[in-house]
């Protein structure tokens, strides 16, 4: 559809989207919906702009729509919220309608694994670059949600799954060495990083178990851990040695290279969060298998603003600061 106007644009790509239950979706002036009784109404947006969040000479368009969702629905999961509706705005130069009606493949195929409706949206005319834009709502059960500020002293820090896997993959398509990327370890980095997996699931069992601090590892993990110092008002202690780190990524670089990845590197999109000494034992119990939970510190304390400390074979090493901002 490289000669298509806008309104055909919209029509092709409404057609690779499941239609509303209730019927009200794209096609309107607005999408509109009846909320669940008694639910609590959850929303985040994220852009990803071309050359500064991806780059098309090595991501797929179908894996940029996979991705553009998936950076929200992470959001939610971090809430211990379920996704619903979804609004998607695309600014595209011309010639790449193709390209964005092949973006839709890859979202609504998330879409349709995670329940998530995509009801509407806006595309519109750039000269450069490329962006995506998706706006999800969600919701979640009133006095059941996951905050940053909800960590107290005594808890411990627990981290779901492996990390270091999507850094690690960023790595090899920035390095473009022609004798790792044929390699077998690379090809779960690679996907780690084009496609990511949000923890929805283990963020509404989180919530559902009365935890109430949680974050996503977007930034990497002691990025994260210093958003929750900071909006708790506590000082953690993270022990690097304890971070369960992604066995290609070991493979590939190495246990010092992927650990330091883990530490720093970002968009694993794993939950970081804490819970109560007392009641880890049931919370662990309660993740499934697939989530993996591991306990990587501990909160030692009150700490106006935050604080956290990386252990390195039981010693303090470093102070943390915030990881990668926008400005």
């Amino acid at each position: 559809m490289s000669g298509a106007g806008e309104f055909e644009l919209i029509e092709a790509l409404a057609s690779r989207l499941d239609p509303a239950a209730d019927g009200l979706g794209i096609g309107d002036d607005a999408a509109a919906w009846q909320p669940s009784p008694g639910a609590l109404v959850v929303a985040t947006t994220d852009m990803l702009v071309e050359g500064v969040h991806f780059r098309l000479d090595w991501t797929s368009p179908r894996d940029l729509g996979w991705k553009a969702l998936a950076v929200n629905l992470s959001d939610l999961a971090a809430m211990g919220a379920t996704p619903g509706r979804a609004l998607v705005s695309v600014a595209l130069l011309p010639g790449q309608a193709a390209l964005v009606e092949e973006m839709y493949e890859g979202l609504s195929e998330l879409a349709r694994l995670t329940g998530t409706r995509v009801v509407g949206g806006d595309t519109v005319r750039t000269s450069g670059p490329l962006v995506v834009n998706v706006a999800l709502i969600g919701e979640a059960e009133p006095g059941r949600l996951l905050r940053r500020g909800g960590a107290l002293p005594g808890d411990l820090l627990v981290l779901t799954g492996a990390v270091g896997a999507a850094a690690a993959g960023l790595v090899l398509l920035l390095e473009g060495d022609p004798e790792r990327l044929p390699r077998p370890e690379a090809s779960p980095l690679l996907a780690a990083h084009h496609r990511p997996q949000p923890r929805l699931a283990a963020g509404r069992t989180l919530a559902g178990l009365g935890v109430r601090c949680a974050i996503d590892v977007s930034d990497g993990v002691a990025s994260e851990a210093w958003h929750l110092a900071r909006a708790s008002g506590i000082a953690i202690r993270l022990d690097t040695d304890l971070l369960p780190l992604a066995s290609a990524a070991v493979s590939m670089f190495g246990e010092a290279r992927a650990r330091q990845l883990a530490v720093s590197g970002g968009e694993d999109y794993q939950l970081l969060f804490t819970v109560p000494k007392a009641r880890v034992a049931e919370v662990m119990a309660a993740l499934s298998p697939e989530d993996r939970p591991t306990v990587i510190g501990e909160v030692v304390g009150l700490r106006p603003g935050g604080d956290v400390q990386l252990l390195a074979e039981g010693r303090v090493v470093e102070s943390v600061r915030p990881g990668y901002v926008a400005f």
